[in-house]
């Protein structure tokens, strides 16, 4: 599975959180969590194997 943030108002996409923190700055991440503003995608990868 592949776990992307992406911070709504400037619409950058980031690989992972630690991608995200370490590009805005910790508490510029922080707040962004607090106020709603970062959104978490999952998406399969072609390899994964999913069974219902």
């Amino acid at each position: 599975m592949i776990a992307r943030v992406k911070h709504i108002p400037s619409g950058a996409v980031y690989e992972n959180r630690k991608e995200a923190k370490l590009m805005m700055g910790h508490s510029n991440y922080n707040k962004a969590i607090r106020n709603g503003q970062m959104l978490f995608v999952n998406t399969y990868d072609l390899n994964d194997v999913v069974f219902n």
